[in-house]
């Protein structure tokens, strides 16, 4: 129980205006420490105001006040006993006031045209609403407001609060505090590094703040590993990079694996690549981060930022490891292929938007030069440079010196590039060599059924196929090519060298025109002997 009060204290803490009196600091009603007794005593005491507090009162109207009032009129407070019982009604109860006084009411206020603002507007309305409200942020709690706690007695069927109930309220607003008490303590008492990581993974609440030492922030990276919960074990990586040196994280990290695929896969996924690549040159993975970075240079549409990234992806990358020395200079390769392709694109490009330039309307470009491989670049430059010389960058000859391109790439290319222009004598230029005495003879580095299958592919003449199915050495493969490219005159040949006469004869029957005519011919001619 509280200690025994002035009446004019307790009430000058009820009116809410303790602070702008004079005396001794006083209590208020709704703080945390006042007990149901000395309230209730607040609440049924009255007093005399003086004469400076009768004119500041004289317009007063408290809504929801149990306590009204005014010019020296005394107010006896409502039975409070039942304050524990929650009212369902909220019907506003009237207070007669002398015929001089303003409307007041409660539960509405009337406002005359003469009032003017004074201490009781400003509490912002229900007195017993505020303090409730006031008592709840504080703490932290849900308690009934007074609207709910304060009952009129003179409702018809109100049931009057028993000792039990009040004495049960009180034991309730007890524990609560104590609960609250104990929350605020245990908030900034550090939890077992388990419960921290089961909280995480229920996604529960949790923190960090608390593990300080280097040990709990260790202890917590272990656990996580043992959760096999990748959001855990990447909040705690987060955590341990920005409360420790760099050092010492590399350090620990490098001793679990686990953590160390979690951390590149979170940066990767995050676009992190400066600090990927970092991390695994920390770890000693030199050849996984050059080939990560190559791989993003790459990824650049640009042909000048993609030339220029891969130039310092050499430089920084691949030139200074020893191991990586094979990839180095497909790289440099790489770098010069890029770098032959970029003004050639452009020039072709816009000789292509002339239109002045017959070749690129009869065979029209499907797609940009830049970024294709060597040996689409090769039947590029064969297709609309043939005829360039070694010193300009478009010429077949010099791109096949400066990439080591082989003799039967270059044909396999070459042959396709004239055949499709239909410049026939070039492929013979390209199957001609020089014999040992000065002579001439057609070869192919690739095989005469290689270059019919070729020719085949690009539609030439009957005429044209047979010429060069007829170099093929072997007969049987002769027969079966000249079949397969389907020239007729080949396969007459072809069963000539064979004097198979009895299969020249069956297939002269399913053949038309002129060369079932030659066919004849060739069956007539007395200088064959057949088997």
């Amino acid at each position: 129980m509280a200690a025994t009060r002035k009446p004019s204290e307790d009430a000058d803490d009820y009116w809410g205006d303790s602070s702008a009196r004079k005396g001794p600091s006083r209590k208020n009603i709704f703080d945390d420490d006042v007990s149901f007794e000395t309230a209730k005593k607040i609440l049924t005491t009255s007093e005399t105001l003086d004469d400076e507090e009768e004119e500041e009162f004289d317009l007063v109207n408290w809504q929801g006040d149990p306590v009204v009032r005014y010019n020296n009129h005394k107010s006896n407070a409502p039975d409070l006993s039942n304050l524990a019982v929650p009212i369902t009604s909220h019907a506003a109860r009237t207070t007669t006031l002398p015929p001089s006084a303003p409307s007041a009411s409660y539960g509405k206020y009337e406002k005359s045209s003469s009032m003017t603002h004074n201490r009781s507007q400003s509490l912002g309305g229900n007195v017993g609403q505020f303090g409730v409200n006031k008592a709840n942020m504080s703490r932290g709690v849900s308690d009934p407001s007074i609207e709910d706690v304060v009952r009129d007695t003179s409702t018809p069927g109100r049931k009057q609060p028993t000792s039990a109930d009040l004495d049960k309220l009180q034991k309730e607003i007890i524990f609560l505090r104590k609960e609250l008490q104990i929350a605020k303590r245990e908030r900034w008492k550090k939890q077992p590094v388990g419960d921290t990581i089961r909280n995480m993974v229920l996604g529960q609440a949790y923190t960090f703040e608390l593990y300080k030492s280097k040990e709990d922030k260790l202890a917590l990276l272990d656990k996580a590993i043992e959760s096999h919960d990748g959001n855990a074990i990447i909040a705690v990586i987060l955590f341990l990079k920005k409360t420790i040196k760099a050092s010492l994280f590399n350090l620990e990290m490098m001793r679990r694996p686990v953590a160390i695929n979690h951390y590149l896969s979170y940066l990767k996924h995050h676009y992190d690549y400066a600090q990927m690549v970092d991390f695994l040159g920390m770890l000693g993975r030199s050849e996984e981060a050059s080939m990560f970075k190559y791989k993003i240079a790459c990824q650049s549409k640009d042909p000048t930022i993609k030339v220029a990234t891969l130039k310092t992806c050499y430089r920084a990358h691949f030139q200074p490891e020893v191991q990586l020395s094979r990839q180095a200079t497909l790289l440099q390769e790489q770098i010069d292929l890029l770098e032959r392709q970029r003004p050639v694109e452009e020039n072709d490009s816009k000789a292509e938007a002339s239109g002045q330039v017959q070749i690129f309307r009869d065979f029209p470009r499907r797609a940009s030069l830049f970024g294709q491989p060597v040996t689409t670049t090769l039947y590029y430059f064969c297709l609309y440079h043939y005829d360039l010389g070694e010193n300009s960058l478009a010429s077949p000859q010099a791109l096949k010196a400066r990439h080591n391109i082989s003799d039967k790439q270059y044909l396999h290319c070459a042959l396709g590039a004239r055949a499709k222009m239909r410049r026939w004598k070039d492929i013979e230029a390209l199957l001609t060599s020089k014999g040992w005495f000065g002579g001439t003879k057609l070869k192919a580095v690739i095989g005469f059924d290689k270059v019919s299958e070729i020719l085949h592919k690009t539609k030439a003449p009957h005429d044209v196929l047979a010429k060069y199915v007829a170099l093929i050495e072997d007969l049987d493969q002769r027969l079966n090519i000249a079949r397969k490219v389907e020239c007729p005159k080949a396969v007459i040949d072809a069963l000539v060298a064979l004097k198979d006469r009895a299969q020249l004869e069956k297939y002269t029957a399913t053949l038309r025109s002129h060369e079932a005519l030659y066919a004849q011919d060739v069956l007539r001619s007395s200088s064959i002997k057949w088997k």
